[in-house]
């Protein structure tokens, strides 16, 4: 009966704020907000515990002109009265704001929500507490500047159980994001017996303009400032290049910055003692090879053989040759290549990589090698 007495003073309540709210004039701003903060929690002595100060989390979201969902999330310590142990006290609620109209740039609002509310003492047992809980409360808004707020509120927090009835006191700094939900029209506001004040014409009164030197004719948000599409921190008045993606730096026209990062590729297949021919295990390297070759068509490539020190020099170097030109097989008849684009030379023995007095480094001299170096410009990323 209790619970059902305060839900229905808490709709009179929601009732009385409403209908004073429409005598004033037309300005108010609900903006989509994320907030962090203290929360001073106050418990009522029923509960035998000592008031505490903890952390505050907050999310709110516009859903009409002046109704907002709200959430919140309270965490503390509290001492437990007459005793030693401590509690850890979680409460998390959701419920709805309407925002008032606004007084010299404060906008207040009023709360209804409910929750659950934990109360857990060190010691574990029978004073673990889990209720129900419907809160009331006001609070205001302040913005610092286009992107931040300040904002605080006090909230009657009503257990289901006890009949406790706790408070909360809550001070945060919050980031704005999103859209804010539609004010009235022009119509409506050149209605009001009262002229608002608005210096640089962009439609949104000086009491709520963070940017009151907007350019006329200029786009503009709810705080007043213009409006940038495409968030890369130019306005689209000076963006010369508005599709430009989140991830992107821009320059001062709005255009990402380029800068040179070069790309290399490597190729090496080894041949057995006396051989040519291309070992299937080389496949995917050279495939990959000639991929890179496909996404920089404007480069050109030397295949070079070169063989051990084992046979004559006329042999080697000729040697040297079919081991090139197999591989350039490779990548114009089986990768599709151009054949233009590859060329090849034999170094026979001349070249080695390794000792030619082991069987090992013979084996590491029997190669071809191929490197491609392109310089490319890309876009900055932030």
């Amino acid at each position: 009966m209790k619970l059902c007495t305060i839900l229905l003073n808490t709709a009179l309540l929601s009732l009385s704020l409403f209908t004073s709210s429409l005598l004033l004039a037309q300005e108010y701003d609900n903006s989509a907000n994320i907030s962090v903060g203290i929360v001073d929690y106050f418990f009522d002595s029923e509960r035998n515990q000592d008031d505490s100060i903890g952390f505050a989390l907050g999310v709110e979201y516009p859903l009409a002109d002046r109704w907002s969902i709200a959430s919140d999330f309270f965490s503390l310590d509290s001492d437990v009265k007459n005793s030693a142990d401590e509690s850890d006290v979680d409460y998390f609620r959701i419920g709805f704001n309407y925002h008032l109209n606004q007084i010299n740039g404060w906008q207040p609002y009023a709360g209804i929500g409910m929750g659950i509310l934990e109360i857990e003492p060190s010691v574990f047992g029978p004073n673990d507490i889990e209720e129900s809980a419907v809160d009331v409360g006001l609070g205001v808004k302040r913005y610092i500047n286009h992107n931040w707020l300040l904002r605080g509120d006090y909230k009657l927090i009503f257990g289901d159980e006890r009949g406790a009835h706790d408070s909360a006191l809550t001070l945060g700094v919050a980031y704005v994001f999103g859209k804010r939900a539609a004010a009235p029209s022009p119509a409506a506001r050149t209605a009001a017996p009262a002229t608002v004040a608005d210096s640089d014409n962009d439609g949104v009164p000086d009491s709520r303009d963070a940017c009151r030197n907007s350019p006329a004719g200029q786009s503009v948000d709810s705080r007043g400032c213009e409006i940038d599409t495409d968030r890369d921190g130019v306005v689209d008045s000076r963006d010369n290049c508005p599709d430009t993606t989140a991830n992107l730096a821009v320059d001062s026209d709005g255009c990402p910055i380029l800068e040179v990062a070069q790309r290399r590729q490597e190729l090496r297949v080894n041949f057995d003692y006396d051989r040519s021919e291309v070992k299937t295990q080389y496949d995917s390297e050279i495939t990959d090879f000639a991929e890179f070759m496909e996404v920089y068509g404007n480069t050109n490539v030397v295949i070079e053989g070169h063989t051990d020190n084992r046979g004559s020099d006329e042999y080697n170097q000729a040697l040297s040759e079919r081991r090139a030109n197999a591989v350039r097989d490779e990548l114009v008849n089986e990768n599709g290549i151009s054949a233009n684009r590859v060329s090849t030379v034999g170094y026979g023995e001349a070249r080695p990589v390794s000792t030619n007095n082991t069987d090992a480094g013979r084996a590491d001299n029997r190669r071809i090698e191929a490197v491609i170096s392109v310089e490319v410009e890309e876009q900055r990323r932030r």
